[in-house]
């Protein structure tokens, strides 16, 4: 990770309470694979695409200690990898083009407040 990359990881790691459930998590990785505007305006340059949202959603994965393998994966068509693994992130964005899932912008926001 990049600094600014690693800034925004500080910042959704401490701003995302440690009982967080997969389903919250896998809302805000798909809101910001989609839109960044709710964001604080210090990660305006940051570059956030999929390789590093799926580098810190693993990590913060790990760190919240979210199921290896959530019954709820298969929503966002994400059952095929550890969710401490990129490619599940991965999948769980792929969700808006192959399943058409859409975020719920406003749960992301109350995630990070």
């Amino acid at each position: 990770m990049d600094n600014s990359t690693e800034e925004l990881f500080h910042y959704l790691n401490q701003s995302i309470s440690n009982n967080v459930t997969y389903k919250d998590l896998s809302n805000l990785c798909l809101t910001l694979f989609c839109t960044c505007s709710f964001l604080p305006k210090r990660f305006e340059t940051t570059i956030i695409n999929k390789e590093n949202l799926a580098i810190l959603f693993s990590t913060i994965a790990k760190e919240k200690n979210i199921v290896s393998y959530p019954p709820t994966a298969s929503f966002y068509g994400a059952s095929f990898h550890n969710t401490h693994n990129e490619g599940h992130w991965l999948e769980v964005m792929a969700s808006v083009l192959k399943l058409g899932r859409e975020p719920n912008i406003e749960e992301a926001k109350n995630l990070l407040i």
